[in-house]
């Protein structure tokens, strides 16, 4: 009786091994062109996105909140 209960695990186990390091494997390029763009992407944008938001901006933005929702 323990066998038959001991055995599906240990398949489940080991198939779960097999599958995350299949997955492990084919993430890590993944893994390293994601960090790859953000870095890039960081380096662009960071002095872009650090800027303050233009006055004529802001006020678009709250004139947009302050319509009628229904009225779109």
């Amino acid at each position: 009786m323990s066998d038959s209960s001991e055995g599906p695990s240990k398949v489940n186990a080991s198939t779960q091994t097999s599958r995350i390091i299949g997955r492990g494997r084919k993430a890590a390029p993944d893994v390293a062109f994601e960090l790859w763009l953000e870095r890039g992407l960081h380096k662009m944008y960071d002095d872009i996105a650090k800027e303050p938001i233009p006055p004529e901006l802001l006020e678009l933005i709250q004139r947009d909140q302050k319509k009628d929702p229904g009225s779109k």
